[in-house]
């Protein structure tokens, strides 16, 4: 992963207190900032999956209904 650039015009908003932080990394050598980030990611704890039944699963098909039909929106845009 490559250190920010600083001349990066849509840099994301971190917050206040993570300021210090940022600050820092920025003035690691790209090779020291690769080894930070690394032992980051290793430290992360993997997400614990969640499951639900099927029956679950059932019941919840059809609570949210954006409308349209996808095959038909597909056909209308490339058969004209």
């Amino acid at each position: 992963m490559a250190p920010p650039t600083r001349s990066s015009s849509a840099a994301p908003v971190v917050p206040e207190q993570l300021q210090p932080l940022v600050k820092q990394l920025a003035d690691l050598t790209r090779d020291d900032f690769d080894l930070v980030v690394h032992a980051a990611r290793a430290e992360l704890r993997p997400r614990e999956l969640r499951t639900i039944s099927w029956e679950s699963l059932q019941k919840a098909k059809g609570i949210v209904n954006l409308g349209g039909n996808a095959d038909e929106d597909c056909k209308a845009l490339y058969d004209g």
